[in-house]
């Protein structure tokens, strides 16, 4: 690899206008046959970590004891720091490609949405400040 790198690797760009912009580094290469190589290795992994991430997520929401849910919240972010890990080796290794979007098509999108804006509640309802200050709330009785 080249010795001019940043943390992630270097990595090519192919935007410019083109039809399908990617950002990856250049390919590692890997025997491709019926076994499971590094890339299989590593996707299994990162699918196994975000499947991980997604139940810890639940668990910890749902959680009521205090003692369990500070152990639980260590156990995701650990959770989501080796999903993070493998992504960026993946990055690093040319094994996983990120596709930016044209900033013409945010720009679309935007003004697609900004219309819904009136949609919700405006911040000057009671019923919205009743949940943003905690008005008839009442803590729960574990």
């Amino acid at each position: 690899m080249n010795n001019n790198r940043g943390s992630y690797g270097s990595y090519q760009q192919g935007y410019g206008g083109s039809s399908s912009p990617t950002i990856k580094n250049p390919s590692t290469q890997f025997e491709k046959g019926p076994e499971f190589n590094d890339r299989d290795r590593l996707n299994d992994l990162l699918a196994t970590e975000k499947w991980l991430t997604d139940g810890f997520n639940v668990f910890v929401r749902e959680t009521s004891h205090q003692d369990l849910y500070n152990d639980v919240l260590h156990i995701l972010n650990e959770t989501h720091h080796a999903c993070r890990d493998v992504f960026n080796l993946m990055f690093e290794k040319g094994w996983y490609s990120v596709h930016p979007e044209q900033p013409s098509h945010i720009a679309d999108h935007y003004q697609k949405y900004s219309g819904h804006q009136n949609q919700f509640p405006s911040q000057s309802t009671s019923s919205y400040n009743q949940y943003q200050t905690g008005v008839g709330q009442h803590p729960r009785d574990y």
